[in-house]
C-alpha cells in the first residue's frame, strides 16, 4: 500500500500566510504538466508491485487546472502504477475556482474527494489572510459539490486571526455544522520566516497571531464537536463517520508515498527524498530525464524520532510493540521514564499498548514528542 502526492505550484494570488512552494502565476503551466507526467513516468519503479491506494493533488491551488489535465494525469497513474479501483482521489480547490461547470465536469472524472481551502467564512477575515473568494462563494461551493454528488469533502479553517472573534469563530463552525461536511482540517494562523505576513507583521502592518486567542478558539472548536458530528482523529483533523483522510492518515503511519512535482516530497521507509523547489529548474530536469530530487538515508535515530512525532499526533498514539522493534533498551527505558512524568501531569495515557495524547496535551504535542527524541 502507497500513496502519490503531486504538488501543483500555481495560484492566482499568494495568501499572505503561505510558506509552501506556490508561484501567483500560470506562466509555464503547459511546459509544467508535460514535465510532471514524465516524472510520473520515470519513477514509477520507485512504487512497483505496490497497491496505490491515495492520490492527492495539493499546492499551490490546483483547482486551477483543467479536469481535462487532471484526468489525463490521473490516467497516466492508471497505466504506470497498481491504481486501487477504491483509490482516494483529493484535488485540494478554491472555492472561486468551484462554479458549477467545472464541479460537473470534475463529477464525470476520477476524483472522489475534495479538500476546498475555505479558511475561513467570513469576509473581513478572508480579506485579512488575502484569500481571493468571498464567504458567499465559500459556501455555495461546499453545497454545489454536495447537491452534485461530491459526500467525501473537506474544509480547512484557521483560527487564530487577529481581526477574528469568538463569535466569529462559532459562527465559523456553526456553518460548517449546517453543511454537514464529513472531514474538517483546522489550524493555528503562524506567522511564518519569509512570509508575506511575517514581513507585514515586521512592518507593523499587521498583527502577529495571539496565542492565546489561538488556544481559545482551539479550545472552543473542541467543545463544539458534538454539535459538527466530528470526531478528532490528528491535532489538527476532524472527520465524520471514520472518514479519515488516507493521504493523512498513510503519513501518520509512515507508509510509503511518492511525491511528484516542484518541492514535492517522497518516503519509502528507509530514504526521504525531496524535489527541487524551482519551477523552471524542475521542468528542465525532468523533461531532461535527469534526477529533480535530493535525498537523505534515515537512521535509526531518525526513524525512532520521526515515527513518535506524526504517530503521537493522531488518535491511535505511539505504538510501544513498534518502539520495541528497535529493539534498543535504552531508548525504550529513557522513554518510559518520560512516559511517568508526563502521565502524571496528565499530558497522555496509556490505551491498548498504545501511548496516546490527553486533551490537555494535544496543546503542546510538539513539546512532548521532542521530550521522547534520542
Amino acid at each position: 500500500m502507497a500513496g502519490i502526492y503531486l504538488h501543483i505550484p500555481f495560484c492566482k494570488r499568494k495568501c499572505h500566510y503561505c510558506n509552501f512552494f506556490s508561484l501567483a502565476t500560470q506562466k509555464y503551466r503547459e511546459e509544467f504538466e508535460v514535465a510532471l507526467k514524465m516524472e510520473l513516468k520515470t519513477r514509477s519503479i520507485e512504487l512497483a508491485g505496490q497497491k496505490i491506494d491515495s492520490v492527492y493533488f495539493g499546492g499551490g491551488t490546483p483547482s486551477l487546472l483543467s479536469v481535462k489535465s487532471l484526468q489525463s494525469i490521473l490516467i497516466l497513474i492508471q497505466e504506470n502504477y497498481l491504481l486501487g479501483h477504491k483509490a482516494e482521489i483529493t484535488l485540494e480547490a478554491n472555492p472561486d475556482d468551484l462554479s458549477l461547470a467545472y464541479l460537473k465536469e470534475l463529477k464525470s472524472s476520477m476524483v472522489n474527494r475534495l479538500s476546498v481551502g475555505i479558511q475561513s467564512f467570513d469576509d473581513s477575515e478572508l480579506q485579512y489572510v488575502n484569500r481571493v473568494h468571498t464567504a458567499k462563494e465559500a459556501q455555495e461551493s461546499v453545497k454545489n459539490a454536495q447537491n452534485l454528488g461530491f459526500d467525501n469533502m473537506s474544509v480547512d479553517l484557521i483560527y487564530g486571526i487577529p481581526n477574528s472573534s469568538m463569535a466569529s469563530w462559532e459562527k465559523n463552525l456553526k456553518t460548517v455544522a449546517d453543511l454537514k461536511v464529513s472531514h474538517l482540517s483546522s489550524y493555528s494562523l503562524t506567522q511564518e520566516s519569509k512570509t508575506a505576513y511575517d514581513v507585514l507583521v515586521k512592518k507593523g502592518r499587521m498583527q502577529a497571531p495571539s496565542e492565546k486567542m489561538a488556544i481559545k478558539q482551539y479550545q472552543f472548536l473542541q467543545n463544539y464537536l458534538p454539535s459538527m458530528q466530528l470526531e478528532q482523529y490528528e491535532i489538527s483533523n476532524y472527520a465524520a463517520q471514520e472518514k479519515y483522510a488516507l493521504h493523512n492518515t498513510n503519513y501518520w503511519r509512515g507508509i510509503s508515498y511518492l511525491g511528484v512535482g516542484p518541492s514535492a516530497h517522497s518516503y519509502n521507509g528507509s530514504f526521504r527524498r525531496w524535489n527541487k523547489a524551482h519551477l523552471k529548474d524542475y521542468i528542465s530536469s525532468s523533461l531532461e530525464g535527469n534526477t529533480v530530487f535530493d535525498e537523505e538515508k534515515l537512521s535509526l535515530v531518525d526513524k525512532w524520532n520521526e515515527g513518535i512525532m506524526t504517530a503521537l499526533r493522531t488518535k491511535w498514539g505511539v505504538s510501544i510493540s513498534e518502539l520495541e522493534s528497535f529493539q534498543n533498551p535504552l531508548w525504550l527505558k529513557d522513554f518510559y521514564a518520560q512516559v511517568a512524568v508526563f502521565e502524571k501531569k496528565e499530558l497522555l495515557f496509556q490505551q491498548d499498548q498504545h501511548i496516546v495524547l490527553s486533551e490537555k496535551g494535544k496543546l503542546f504535542a510538539d513539546g512532548i514528542a521532542a521530550a521522547f527524541f534520542v
